[in-house]
């Protein structure tokens, strides 16, 4: 599968069609740390579920594209980007103000004994630069809870700025959360 970014242990590549790949975001997905921010009102996924959410992304299919981040070879966490305007409604609840190049992404380290290690950092950084250079993005939006201080600072480190605080369209406990909007730019906004 193509590599999307690299570096020398550090990879992210399109996420493959195959069974074993979304074995691994199912049991991913059901871990406290990544199950905390990634749908907290809702079970974890089955692995029925995965292929559904997942396989069209993976196939094409959908606007959003689906990657497996991976050290040393071995697959590690999940990274997906996608074109803000592919989701209007989010985009304009969100009041993002994305233009037709401004991206969105997100992000989980899947192994517990490798969170807080910079890996997260450094493959968002890497897609980013693809996106920048390859897709021609004039800046990479995203939201992130107030409460995820990891986040922010893996994100800042990645060179993103808090831009606004907004209401967001994932909930916890069945209301909407008060996000930070956070933009990395490649050109002045």
């Amino acid at each position: 599968m193509p590599t999307i970014a690299t570096d020398r242990r550090l990879s992210v590549r399109t996420m493959r069609d195959e069974d074993a790949e979304y074995a691994l975001i199912e049991r991913w997905r059901s871990q406290p740390h990544v199950h905390e921010w990634w749908d907290p009102d809702d079970p974890p996924p089955t692995l029925e579920q995965v292929r559904a959410q997942y396989g069209p992304r993976v196939r094409g299919e959908d606007a959003t594209t689906a990657c497996v981040i991976e050290l040393d070879g071995t697959p590690i966490g999940y990274l997906q980007f996608y074109r803000w305007r592919a989701w209007p409604e989010d985009d304009t609840a969100l009041d993002v103000r994305a233009d037709p190049d401004t991206f969105g992404l997100d992000v989980f380290i899947g192994e517990p004994d490798l969170i807080e290690r910079g890996l997260g950092t450094r493959a968002v950084d890497h897609v980013c630069a693809y996106l920048e250079r390859d897709l021609g993005a004039s800046a990479i939006a995203l939201t992130t809870e107030r409460t995820n201080l990891r986040a922010q600072r893996a994100y800042e480190k990645a060179g993103f700025r808090k831009v606004r605080e907004v209401l967001d369209t994932d909930t916890r406990d069945g209301e909407r959360v008060w996000c930070w909007l956070m933009v990395r730019r490649t050109i002045p906004a």
